[in-house]
This record gives structure tokens, C-alpha cells and sequence, in this order.
């Protein structure tokens, strides 16, 4: 069944959420060990709160989801703004911790009851959307904790912009509540095709946060100040967030919508590589996040569609795959850094996981392409 336009803008203010605070997080953690006067290092662990967080709410995902989605997205919204009010105003570490780990499971309850909320005709354009606006939101994030800072206030009460939308999308989703429906088991679920499907997403969000993460340290070495190459970064956001916008429309026309998309990243990820001058990576950040965009929104799509796989075990599996992906792939990334240049670590990295996608993730793919271009209608 289609989703109300109703539930898509309930879901799309979520998802805002998420994209304003979740990238936010690698300024707020700078600026929060300079207001308590910590060691960055002491509290970089912070920054894997989101990851944590759909690592939990998978693994809890189906037994959240039988209070129903609506039930879910309001009280993971709920979670949501006391993490972001505690991250924002703490004076002290123990609040901050308390605050990022709240914050990391409500948006990642967020997540979790997004694929469970937009099923049906359509889906794939409207995670692509939804998408789209939380990419937009990750770019503003920064810039507005950044600008606040900027005056002489600390930037992390910038943070505190998100809580009244929270607020309000915990009681609205909470009143749209309506009696779930059982769904069947899904003994017809093929092991094959959820594998294949969940390892494809796990390689989407993978490539998505090798350059989330690093793109700062790759800019910083060309030669860019601190500062500056922080700012570069938004390149990428930008990218991402004009390529979400435009996944709609690759969809509904039946594109080969992964192997475009690998090839773009590829040529962004040439570009973020081999240059030395700035100026060049920066272009390369820009197409590689327009290549980056439809990969998750349309793994994801597909994840939910295995015929036979339920609304809540697909949005757990979805929760993991992101989660896994969020935690390991920087984590590789730095490893294979620590032992060769980082444009190096680059082209190690992103490429094999790109040429892996396109044999995992698209040749099964090819078979669902009308699917998905229904979808897109």
C-alpha cells in the first residue's frame, strides 16, 4: 500500500533530524573538547555513537517494531532530542557520553522505522527523497554550529535547533498510530537473495562513509588549513544531496541506476586521489557524492522488497547493514592509511568496493530493474 503523503513528511522530518545532527557531530566533538578542556582523542569514540546505535536497534529491531512504525518513530524521537539537548548544553563529559548515546539510538530508530514506513509503489523514489532532505540538512549542520561559534557562543547550541521538530514529530507520529496488521512469516524468503541484498548495502553506506570521514583529512593534505578543508568537505554533502534529489528520476526511467552511479564515484574518486591541488579534490568530493547518492536509497529499496522478508525484518536488516558499514569501512580506511598515503588508502579502498558492488549488488539488480521503475511511477 502507498504511504500517505502524511507518513512521507513525517518520515522526511525525521530523517532531517538525522542529517543535521549526525553530521554535525565530527564539529560538535571539536568544539566539546575545547569548551570542557578534554583531549580530542578522549572523546573521538563519540562520534561512533550512531553506529552503535543501529548496530543495537537491529539486532532489536523486529521486537521495537511490534509496538508498530508510528510507535516506534515517536519514540525514537523522543530519544532523539534528550540525546541532542544533552549533547548540546552538557557541562560536563559523563553528559555529553550520555547525550551522544542517546542521540545515536534514537536517529538510529529513526532509520530503523524508515524502510518499514515507505513500502509499496514508490518506494525507492521516496527513500531517495527522504534522503535527499536529511543530505541537505547534513550540510546546513555544520555551517550553523560553525556560524553560532563564530559570535562567541558555544556552536553545539545549534544543535538545539532540532528538538522542538523532534518534539513535534514524536506527538504527531504517536497520534497517526494505527493497529498493525500481522504480516506473514517470510518461510519463502530466499537466504540467497536477503544475503545478497544486505552485503550490497552494507558496500553502499560503505563507499558513502569512507568519504564522510575522511574527505577533511584528504583536503587538509593538499595544503588547506583546518578551517578551510572543513568547509571543503560540503562539497560532498552538496553532491550527495543534488544526486538524491535528482534518483527520482533515474528510477521512474528504468536506468541502470548502480553501475551509472559506481561509474561516477569512480571518476570522483580519481579526482579526490591522484591531484594534488585542492581545487581538483574539491571538484572530485562534488562528483563523487552526485555518484555516492542513489546507491543507498536504492540498495535499501531492494533489501525491502525480497519477496517473502517481512516490513520489520527487512528494516532491521537495513539498521545493520548501515551500522556495520558506518563502523568498519572508516575503520579500514585508516588502517590501509596508516600504511600507505591516503590517496592511496583512496583508490585501495573505495575502488574494490565499487567494482564489488557492481557484481554483487547489480547483476542481481538487473532482474528487479522494471520493479524499481514501477516503483518510481
Amino acid at each position: 500500500m502507498e504511504p500517505t503523503r502524511q507518513v512521507v513528511r513525517q518520515v522526511g522530518l525525521g530523517q532531517a533530524a538525522v542529517g543535521f545532527t549526525i553530521n554535525s557531530l565530527g564539529v560538535c566533538l571539536v568544539l566539546l573538547a575545547r569548551d570542557l578542556d578534554a583531549v580530542p582523542a578522549e572523546l573521538v569514540w563519540l562520534s561512533s555513537s550512531f553506529g552503535l546505535g543501529l548496530l543495537v536497534v537491529g539486532a532489536a529491531g523486529r521486537l521495537i517494531l511490534r509496538v508498530g512504525p508510528h510507535r516506534a518513530l515517536s519514540g525514537a524521537s523522543v530519544v532523539a532530542a534528550v540525546g541532542v539537548a544533552l549533547l548540546g548544553a552538557a557541562v560536563s563529559a559523563g553528559a555529553a557520553a550520555a547525550g551522544a548515546l542517546l542521540l545515536g539510538l534514537g536517529a538510529a530508530g529513526l532509520v530503523l522505522v524508515t524502510p518499514a514506513l515507505l513500502r509499496g509503489p514508490g518506494a525507492a523514489a521516496q527513500l531517495a527523497r527522504v534522503n535527499a532532505v536529511a543530505s541537505t540538512t547534513g550540510v546546513l549542520g555544520p555551517l550553523a554550529l560553525g556560524a553560532l561559534d563564530s559570535v562567541g557562543v558555544t556552536g553545539r547550541l545549534a544543535l538545539l535547533v532540532a528538538v522542538p521538530p523532534l518534539l513535534v514529530l514524536a506527538v504527531g507520529a504517536w497520534r497517526g498510530h494505527t493497529a498493525t496488521v500481522p504480516e506473514p512469516v517470510e518461510a519463502v524468503a530466499s537466504r540467497r537473495a536477503v544475503g545478497v541484498a544486505w552485503v550490497a548495502l552494507v558496500l553502499a553506506v560503505s563507499i558513502e562513509f569512507c568519504f564522510t570521514i575522511w574527505a577533511g583529512a584528504r583536503l587538509q593534505a593538499t595544503g588547506l588549513p583546518a578551517a578551510a578543508a572543513v568547509a571543503a568537505v560540503s562539497a560532498f554533502l552538496v553532491g550527495m544531496a543534488a544526486g538524491r534529489f535528482a534518483a527520482p528520476w533515474l528510477i521512474r526511467r528504468g536506468l541502470a541506476t548502480v553501475p551509472l552511479s559506481v561509474t561516477v564515484t569512480v571518476v570522483g574518486t580519481l579526482l579526490v586521489a591522484l591531484p594534488s591541488a585542492p581545487a581538483l579534490v574539491i571538484v572530485g568530493l562534488g562528483i563523487a557524492g552526485l555518484g555516492v547518492a542513489a546507491l543507498y536509497p536504492v540498495c535499501l529499496a531492494r533489501l525491502v522488497h525480497v519477496p517473502g522478508l517481512t516490513a520489520a525484518r527487512s528494516a532491521a536488516y537495513g539498521a545493520l547493514a548501515s551500522g556495520t558499514a558506518i563502523l568498519a569501512a572508516p575503520a579500514v580506511l585508516v588502517a590501509v592509511g596508516e600504511a600507505v598515503d591516503l590517496r592511496v588508502a583512496y583508490l585501495v579502498t573505495v575502488l574494490p568496493l565499487a567494482a564489488l558492488l557492481l557484481v554483487v549488488g547489480w547483476l542481481p539488480l538487473r532482474r528487479a530493474a522494471g520493479e524499481l521503475s514501477r516503483q518510481g511511477q
